[in-house]
């Protein structure tokens, strides 16, 4: 799926808040959804286990490979474009979100993020092996 995909159908526009899929079972994602969720104080984001949740946009194989959002008028996006949505909701960062739409900074997080996906693994396994799961 490429990073920017508009689904019609029951998701499309149900919600005014932006849709945010993670990993529940990654001890990375549920510290860092945590975290969004308490900046969230207007709650303008809807967080979403996808191990918990019945009807799933795409493949729950493809949802686990990197972060997804989809925003009110049903667009799908991932990455650093799911990230900058998401801060661009939250007060504190909205500033952060806008500076991420811009195309070098874009370009520079999709970049910065895909570095991180690669040693994902890894920091999850030195969390569990800690303890900090």
């Amino acid at each position: 799926m490429s990073q920017q995909q508009t689904l019609p159908g029951k998701l499309a526009g149900r919600s005014q808040r932006l849709r945010v899929w993670y990993d529940s079972e990654c001890p990375l994602c549920r510290r860092e959804i945590d975290l969004l969720q308490r900046l969230d104080s207007k709650q303008t984001i809807h967080f979403i286990k996808i191990e918990a949740c019945s009807t799933l946009p795409m493949k729950k194989e493809q949802l686990l490979e990197r972060l997804h959002a989809q925003q009110p008028d049903g667009e799908m996006i991932s990455g650093a474009q799911a990230f900058a949505a998401i801060w661009r909701k939250l007060p504190g960062l909205k500033m952060l979100g806008y500076v991420a739409q811009w195309k070098p900074a874009a370009t520079f997080l999709e970049w910065l993020y895909g570095k991180f996906l690669r040693h994902r693994p890894g920091m999850q396994q030195w969390l569990i092996r800690r303890g900090m799961e």
